[in-house]
């Protein structure tokens, strides 16, 4: 499942769509998308999910 992640970097603030993923013993995270600086609403997050699912499915 994807979430949105806030990173602060240099005093800012980034969101990402991010999604867990097992790899052996560990769970890592991988950016599936950047958001921008400010922070998306919860209907441009449910779009942009969408999109993900649809254009990377397998």
């Amino acid at each position: 499942m994807a979430y949105v992640r806030s990173k602060k970097i240099n005093g800012r603030v980034y969101y990402y769509l991010v999604k867990s993923v097992r790899d052996g013993n560990k769970v890592r995270q991988i950016n599936l998308a950047y958001l921008g600086a400010e922070k998306p609403t919860e209907e441009e997050i449910r779009k942009i999910k969408k999109r993900y699912k649809r254009s990377k499915s397998r």
